[in-house]
């Protein structure tokens, strides 16, 4: 920091890096420019990209002032001859700064290209230091692109971005490219213990861990807020008083929501929502403290607590909470928490509900209750002889009697003398009985039900996955089997193309899960082609299920506007 330096400068730019070994957290960077320098092989373009923060602008300014420094060592600045005076000074003639954001057009870069063949003013270079660059229009890059390729000998340019993949291949190529990382927690807090030593400042260090976790990277940003907080609390900032100002009361609460998420106390974890809800508390905030600290209790669980940046203390804290739950159960609810949504309302505390009650209840559950209301569960096998048919719920049961006794029935016509002996009629249900009894199904039928249930369920569920899939199975197929947890589905002919559908990974996939879901087993797909059978068992190449149920009902299909004349078999009554 040059002496110079007024008390009433903000913290950022009074402590910006004056020499090369200042720079915090980027020492490969660093390192190739200070080699470069002290052999005289400096760069004609430089690109520096990276986050917000991180020393890119502070690395240019240190290269402008390196280059033109009359006693340079090992590539270091001295700091005290004339020219160092002058770029600590901020009265640097050689070095010529642009932001790109606002002069992002060709005119700019017209007078900047008239600019460059101008000898330097004190040093042997002149510096241009465009930040931003990637704002610049494709005009103004092609306007650079010559210039930037072979400029005059005593210029060099700097270019500086947050966002590389926006800046043209033709311009990259032509620069030496640096990318700058986001600093570690630990350099951060080391650089903010320094500041705060030097400026007065008394916080401690778990006080400093918390605002350089909150600058996520960024050693500008953690230097902001440790000068807002002295501002506001004065010169000894208590942790609490840190926390409060960060956003950050809710952490003990936080965690202590994920421990009744993972006891699976669905009541204790409302009651606590509630209560962050009601003290006004940032939902959005306190979900993503739960988020974070699960996030963390995955890491430690799996043995990556290397990779955390915390102190051993909470490393332990985590481990021996994340001791009596598995890394499904945390994953799981890292996932659930993850999704939580409140763009509806971001003060609601409905979404942390449900992720807690989806967690604690878990999907089987759901699942179960879904499955009792409505369908039942098939088990195999389904086409195997006469095998008695799957149990289905009396509510279910109920409809379908229901259903078969409201259905119109055909004719039957009467057995000739001498061949009803062999298949004696029923006997008429006594009045007043048929109305209340209903028919018992044959084995057949109660099969081929059961079929239709299975794959109507598998439908619906699949349309929850994926549309396409439900889509797919309309009508398309039948059950074929289901045995040994193969299931087999016959496509009609005519939908082959379905079955190729239904047969590529991500969709046969979705099948067998829900599948597996709904039978409680796994469950592995076949598909096979075939034709579409009738009621009699014969193949049907022709008519949907409304024309057979017309030729049960002894009505006969028209062909080509005459009825009956076609002389196919399956046109006769």
């Amino acid at each position: 920091m040059s002496s110079s330096s007024t008390s009433s400068e903000v913290f950022y730019r009074k402590w910006r890096p004056q020499s090369f070994s200042e720079v915090v957290g980027q020492d490969p960077i660093t390192q190739t420019v200070r080699n470069s320098l002290a052999s005289s092989r400096v760069a004609h373009a430089y690109l520096f990209c990276g986050p917000r923060g991180t020393g890119k602008t502070s690395m240019g300014r240190l290269l402008a002032k390196a280059v033109n420094c009359l006693q340079l060592a090992e590539g270091e600045p001295c700091n005290t001859c004339e020219s160092c005076q002058a770029y600590l000074e901020g009265r640097a003639m050689d070095l010529v700064e642009m932001d790109a954001a606002s002069n992002r057009g060709i005119d700019e870069i017209r007078k900047l290209r008239e600019r460059v063949g101008l000898a330097p003013m004190a040093g042997g270079h002149k510096v241009y230091l465009v930040d931003e660059v990637h704002m610049l229009t494709p005009e103004a890059y092609n306007a650079l692109l010559k210039t930037l390729e072979e400029p005059p000998p005593h210029i060099i340019f700097v270019l500086a971005t947050t966002e590389a993949h926006k800046v043209p291949a033709t311009i990259i190529s032509r620069c030496q490219r640096f990318d700058f990382h986001r600093l570690p927690l630990a350099a951060v807090v080391s650089r903010l213990e320094h500041i705060c030593q030097e400026e007065g400042i008394q916080i401690e260090a778990a006080a400093l861990q918390e605002i350089a976790r909150s600058a996520s990277g960024s050693l500008r940003d953690a230097i902001n807020l440790v000068e807002q907080l002295s501002n506001y609390y004065g010169s000894s900032p208590s942790l609490e008083q840190v926390r409060d100002s960060l956003g950050l009361t809710a952490d003990a609460r936080g965690r202590e929501l994920v421990r009744h998420v993972l006891e699976k106390d669905l009541s204790a974890g409302l009651k606590l929502i509630a209560a962050v809800r009601d003290d006004g508390v940032d939902m959005r905030q306190f979900q993503r403290e739960v988020v974070n600290y699960l996030r963390a209790l995955l890491v430690v669980k799996a043995g990556a607590e290397d990779t955390l940046d915390l102190a051993a203390e909470e490393v332990e804290e985590m481990r021996s909470a994340s001791s009596a739950a598995s890394s499904e159960d945390i994953l799981r609810a890292l996932r659930g928490f993850g999704q939580a949504d409140f763009r509806e309302d971001p003060q609601a505390s409905l979404p942390l509900e449900l992720a807690l009650a989806d967690h604690v209840l878990g999907p089987s559950a759901v699942a179960q209750v879904a499955a009792e209301e409505t369908e039942p569960v098939v088990r195999p096998p389904f086409p195997t002889g006469h095998q008695a048919a799957p149990r289905q719920p009396p509510k279910l049961r109920a409809r379908l009697q229901e259903t078969e006794r409201q259905a119109p029935q055909p004719p039957k016509p009467a057995a000739p003398s001498g061949e009803g002996e062999s298949q004696p009629p029923k006997p008429a249900a006594p009045s007043g009985e048929g109305e209340s009894q209903a028919v018992e199904a044959t084995p057949a039928e109660a099969t081929t039900t059961a079929a239709d249930d299975l794959l109507k369920r598998i439908r619906v569920a699949c349309k929850k996955e994926d549309h396409r899939v439900a889509a797919y199975l309309n009508g398309t197929c039948e059950v074929k089997s289901l045995e040994n947890g193969v299931l087999v589905l016959e496509f009609y002919q005519k939908f082959s193309f379905h079955k190729e559908k239904i047969e590529t990974p991500d969709h046969r996939r979705i099948v067998e899960e829900v599948a597996s879901r709904l039978l409680g087993q796994t469950i592995t797909l076949e598909c096979t082609v075939g034709e579409r059978q009738t009621a009699e068992g014969k193949p049907s190449t022709r008519g949907g299920h409304l024309v057979q149920a017309a030729r049960q009902m002894g009505a006969r299909p028209v062909v080509g506007g005459k009825g009956g004349s076609s002389g196919d078999p399956r046109n006769e009554p």
